[in-house]
């Protein structure tokens, strides 16, 4: 795992104000077409399997989400993550990669959260499969899991 300096976002304009902040992400400074959650790109790394896992936040004080993308070698969006919850805020810290697929952070109190990338999807049970403060849509499969035990906010 290395990071990805040819990831970047541009933000998109013209935004719901019932809908979440999002990004276009471009590649080798070309648009990918793929949106993606949030406008401030904390992070971009490239997996040995050539894929991208981007951390993105909100940038909205006392209500920060972190969003977690994974996307293909083109770009394309495979999943998706978010971790917060409403009236907390956070900030992104890149602890350490661990090769060939995880990844550790921190983003809210003093839990250490870990992204690990999956060698192939696998059943995700909406509601039960996740921590406590990670959100995801609803779908049933899941390229990337993710791994922590946040305690109560003070």
């Amino acid at each position: 795992m290395q990071f990805a300096d040819e990831i970047k976002i541009r933000p998109v304009g013209d935004v719901d104000p019932e809908e979440s902040l999002k990004s276009e992400v471009l590649r080798l400074d070309r648009l990918t077409g793929t949106l993606v959650t949030g406008v401030v790109l904390e992070t971009a790394i490239r997996t040995d399997a050539g894929q991208y896992i981007l951390f993105l936040t909100d940038d909205i004080l006392f209500e920060d989400f972190l969003n977690i993308h994974l996307l293909d070698s083109a770009g394309n969006l495979l999943d998706s993550a978010s971790i917060g919850s409403p009236y907390s805020t956070g900030t992104f810290s890149l602890i350490r990669t661990e090769p060939p697929d995880k990844i550790r952070f921190g983003f809210i109190g003093e839990t250490e959260w870990v992204v690990e990338v999956l060698s192939r999807p696998t059943l995700r049970i909406p509601m039960i499969s996740e921590p406590k403060g990670v959100w995801r849509s609803r779908k049933l499969r899941r390229h990337f899991e993710i791994h922590g035990e946040p305690g109560p906010e003070r």
